[in-house]
């Protein structure tokens, strides 16, 4: 499996592409800038967005991605569909760039949920509420994608109408146990990479 990050031009955002060998496919975990990433996957098709959160830092480009692979599944929690059809809860009113979702290819995923990516690859997810309602983090045995939910040495936000200190604190204790041997990619700032020994 090969990650590959964008720094988005909104508040510094990660999006990361997930391909594997030569198949035709590739996954986003977020989606910002939308030009960087049609330069990387080339001719591969994206069949899925996994969303972190739904906050508009980390979903403004996913109506140009879902317009041009009108199959792609967005994966997100109850709490994050309702916030893909609702500018407010998206917070993209205030930035000027109202975004409602004008697809209907949402799954909504459960705790503990696994999404198959590729032959012998899976993603489990879990909810980590606290910086926002819909915040899902997913992980394997070799990597963990933490989203606003925890950033390394980064007090995580929870000022937001949506957030919640406490489910927060919950949360971080929970991916602080995860992230112990998987390499880290976070929803801003660099990615912590853990020694292919270890893995």
């Amino acid at each position: 499996m090969t990650i590959e990050r964008i720094v988005n031009s909104v508040f510094t955002s990660n999006t990361f592409i997930i391909t594997e060998n030569n198949y035709p496919y590739c996954w986003l975990i977020d989606v910002g800038d939308v030009d960087p990433i049609f330069g990387k996957i080339k001719n591969k098709v994206v069949k899925g967005i996994l969303l972190t959160h739904v906050h508009y830092d980390h979903i403004y480009g996913i109506n140009k991605v879902m317009n041009l692979f009108p199959d792609c599944m967005v994966f997100t929690s109850a709490d994050g569909r309702d916030a893909l059809y609702s500018d407010k809860l998206n917070f993209s009113r205030y930035h000027d760039d109202p975004i409602i979702l004008e697809s209907d290819n949402v799954a909504v995923l459960k705790e503990n949920d696994k999404i198959d990516l590729f032959p012998d690859i899976i993603l489990n997810s879990i909810y980590t509420p606290g910086h926002d309602k819909s915040c899902i983090t997913y992980y394997n045995d070799n990597v963990i994608f933490t989203g606003d939910s925890y950033i390394p040495n980064i007090k995580v936000v929870t000022s937001f109408p949506r957030s919640n200190k406490e489910d927060s604190a919950k949360s971080l204790e929970i991916i602080l146990k995860l992230t112990e041997t998987r390499s880290i990619y976070p929803g801003h700032n660099e990615c912590y990479i853990k020694n292919r020994n270890n893995e």
